[in-house]
Formats: C-alpha cells, sequence, structure tokens
C-alpha cells in the first residue's frame, strides 16, 4: 500500500491509467468519440496524483498550481467573450480542458520533481 502514495507509485498509476484507455480507446474504434482525446481522461489522473504527492513534499507548490488553473480558467472565458463577443459553454470547455491537459502535466512534473529532489 505504501507503493502507491510514492513518487514511484505515481508513475504506476499514470502508466497504468494511460493503459486502460488506450485498450478501452482500441475494443471501441468505431464507438470511441472523435473529439475525445486519450489526454483529456488523464487531467483528472494527474490532478490526483499531485494531490496524493503532497505529503512528500509537494504541499507547498501545488496551492500555486491550482491558482494558476483558475487563472487559465478566467483567462480563457474573458479571452474568448472578448475575441468572439460571446462565450459559448461547449467551446469553453473544450479549450479550457485541452489546456488543462497541458497544464495540470507540467504541474504534476513540478510537484514530482520537487518530491523526488
Amino acid at each position: 500500500m505504501r507503493f502507491w502514495v510514492s513518487p514511484g507509485g505515481q508513475l504506476a498509476i499514470l502508466l497504468l491509467g494511460w493503459l486502460v484507455i488506450h485498450s478501452v480507446r482500441r475494443l471501441m474504434r468505431h464507438h470511441w468519440p472523435q473529439e475525445l482525446v486519450p489526454w483529456d481522461l488523464m487531467t483528472p489522473l494527474l490532478i490526483l496524483c499531485s494531490i496524493i504527492l503532497i505529503p512528500q513534499g509537494a504541499g507547498h507548490l501545488l496551492p500555486w498550481v491550482v491558482i494558476g488553473w483558475m487563472l487559465i480558467g478566467i483567462g480563457v472565458a474573458l479571452l474568448q467573450a472578448v475575441h468572439n463577443h460571446e462565450l459559448l459553454y461547449p467551446r469553453f470547455w473544450k479549450t479550457f480542458w485541452r489546456l488543462s491537459d497541458l497544464y495540470w502535466l507540467f504541474g504534476f512534473a513540478a510537484c514530482f520533481l520537487l518530491t523526488i529532489s
């Protein structure tokens, strides 16, 4: 049980999640939604793994990562409202979630590196 909360366990959780997502995608070839990218399903795992790393030393960085994530949401909403003169919910979520994928990948990497250093 201690392995799963260690930094190596977090990498194992992410690898298992990635393998499960790709296996399900291969099994559901024609029924898999075209607009759904496997990274879209990895974001909750990255957030969960970052939270699990709090006791190992990522607790100092994680609140700042969450604040940055909130600022990304506000920024996307403002940019879409100003640029398009409207804020469409589906377009906002797709843009926000794709940016969240990339942001939490770097956020988890920072928490992981802080934990192992």
